[in-house]
C-alpha cells in the first residue's frame, strides 16, 4: 500500500562519449544530406510519416497503440519504428550521413542540445509561437527543449526521483521519512542489519549509475561544471559513510534501477532512490508493503532529477506541416491522461497535471518535483553522457577504496573539463 506525508518541498541519457564529434561530420559543415529526404526511409510527402522511437519492453504497445489512434481518428499513416535504447543515437547518426532521417525522432531530453547544434533538426520556433501552448508546460521539460534562443523540440513524457521508504521498517527503528540527507543518512544506517540494508540505489557502471550520486551533490549545492568545490566533498563523503558504516550494501555499484527495486520490494532495503516508473510494479508484485514516497532529501537545496523524451522533426523530414499536427495531437491533455497511466510516466504539461488522477499523494509527490527537477542546460547536455559516465567512475574508484575523495574528484574535474572543451 503507498502513501505519502505533506512534502517538504533520468535519464538516463543515451551512451555515445564522442557523439558530438561525430555528429558535426555527418556533412561537410555538420548539416544532414537532404537530397534524399524524399526516399521511403525519410518520409516522402506523399507517404505514410515516418516515428522512430527506443521505447522498449512494455513501453512499445502504449506508444504504438496512441499513434494508431492517431491514424484512425485523422486518416494519416504513421510507420513507426523501434529502435534499441542503446543504439538509437548512433542509429540517427548513420541516417543523417545517408539522408534517411525520419520525420519525427522521439529522443531523450537531454540529447536535444546534441543533435540541434549538429542541425539536425528542424527549428520549431514559428510553429510553436503560432501553436501558442508552450506556457502550459513545467519550466524543467520545456528549458530542454531550447538552444541558443530557439525551440527545437516539444517535450513528451517526464520522470521525476524521489524516496520510497518501508514504513515497518522504519517505525521499527523509530525513524520518520527523512526530509534532509542528514536524516536520510541516519535512517540508513538505524534501519540497516540482519542481512538488510538501509538504503538501496542504482551505481552500475555507466550513465545509469551516476543519478543517485549527482542527487546527493546537487542537493548541497553542486555545480555539474564544478566537482572539486565543497559540494563535491560533501556527497562523496556522504556516500562513503553510508557504505563504510553499512547503511548500504557494496552491490549498489552492480545494481541498475530494477536491481533496486528488487532489493526494495523484498524487503531488502528499507528505502530506494528510484522513479516514478515502479509504482504499477510495486503494487502488482508487493500489494501488502506499506510504502511511504516523500520528496528527495534536502541539504542545500531541494532537488530531483528529470528523466524525460522530447518529440522532434528531423530536417529531411519532406513533410513537417503533417509531422508537427501529429505531435501537437499527441501532446493534448485528454489523449495524454489516457496514455500516461500505461507508461507510468509523469504529464509535462501543468494543465494535463491538473486531472484528477495527479492528486493521487504518492503520484503528486512525483508530479511535484518537477519544479525542482534538474537537467543539465544547452552549454553541457551534449557532453552530459560523457560527464555522467565520469561521475560514475570517480564514485565507484572511492566507494571501492581505489582512490581517495580529493583525488577522485580531481580526475572528476580534469574529465568534465575535457568533455566541456568538445
Amino acid at each position: 500500500m503507498l502513501t505519502t506525508s505533506p512534502l517538504t518541498r533520468r535519464t538516463a541519457i543515451a551512451s555515445g562519449i564522442g557523439l558530438t564529434a561525430a555528429l558535426a561530420a555527418c556533412t561537410p559543415g555538420g548539416t544532414p544530406d537532404k537530397g534524399d529526404a524524399g526516399s521511403s526511409d525519410g518520409g516522402g510527402g506523399g507517404g505514410p510519416l515516418t516515428f522512430w522511437h527506443y521505447y522498449g519492453g512494455v513501453a512499445t504497445a502504449p506508444l504504438e497503440a496512441l499513434i494508431a489512434r492517431y491514424t484512425e481518428e485523422t486518416g494519416n499513416e504513421v510507420e513507426v519504428r523501434f529502435i534499441p535504447f542503446g543504439d538509437f543515437n548512433r542509429t540517427l547518426l548513420q541516417a543523417a550521413t545517408g539522408g534517411g532521417l525520419p520525420d519525427i525522432a522521439l529522443i531523450n531530453a537531454f540529447d536535444t542540445a546534441l543533435f540541434a547544434g549538429s542541425d539536425m533538426l528542424l527549428d520549431l520556433s514559428d510553429r510553436v509561437a503560432d501553436w501558442g501552448e508552450q506556457d502550459s508546460y513545467f519550466a524543467g521539460p520545456w528549458a530542454t527543449t531550447r538552444m541558443g534562443g530557439a525551440t527545437f523540440s516539444v517535450p513528451h513524457v517526464a520522470d521525476t526521483y524521489a524516496l520510497w521508504t518501508d514504513s515497518a521498517a522504519l517505525s521499527a527503528a523509530g525513524i520518520e521519512p527523512p526530509t534532509t540527507w542528514d536524516e536520510a543518512e541516519e535512517a540508513a544506517l538505524s534501519t540497516a542489519g540482519d542481512g538488510s540494508f538501509g538504503l538501496a540505489f542504482c551505481g552500475i557502471n555507466g550513465v545509469e549509475g551516476a543519478t543517485a550520486w549527482l542527487l546527493r551533490f546537487l542537493a548541497a549545492g553542486g555545480d555539474i561544471t564544478d566537482f572539486t568545490g565543497d559540494a563535491g566533498t560533501v556527497a562523496m563523503e556522504s556516500f562513503q559513510r553510508l557504505l563504510t558504516e553499512g547503511g548500504v550494501s557494496e552491490g549498489v555499484l552492480t545494481w541498475n534501477e530494477d536491481d533496486v527495486f528488487t532489493q526494495f520490494r523484498s524487503e531488502a532495503a528499507a528505502m530506494m532512490i528510484n522513479s516514478a516508473s515502479y509504482l504499477t510494479s510495486l503494487a502488482e508484485e508487493a500489494p501488502d508493503l506499506e510504502v511511504e514516497v516523500v520528496a528527495m532529501p534536502e541539504d542545500q537545496t531541494a532537488v530531483s532529477w528529470l528523466s524525460a523524451e522530447n518529440l522532434t522533426i528531423t530536417n529531411s523530414s519532406s513533410n513537417p506541416d503533417a509531422a508537427w499536427e501529429l505531435i501537437t495531437w499527441m501532446q493534448q491533455p485528454e489523449i495524454m491522461n489516457e496514455y500516461l497511466p500505461d507508461r507510468n510516466k509523469l504529464p509535462v504539461r501543468t494543465d494535463t497535471a491538473e486531472d484528477e488522477q495527479w492528486q493521487d499523494p504518492v503520484k503528486k509527490v512525483f508530479v511535484d518535483q518537477l519544479d525542482v527537477a534538474w537537467a543539465p542546460d544547452e552549454n553541457v547536455s551534449p557532453a552530459s553522457a560523457e560527464i555522467f559516465t565520469e561521475v560514475q567512475l570517480a564514485m565507484q574508484s572511492v566507494l571501492s577504496g581505489s582512490a581517495g575523495i580529493e583525488d577522485a574528484l580531481g580526475t572528476l574535474q580534469s574529465a568534465t573539463d575535457a568533455a566541456l572543451q568538445g
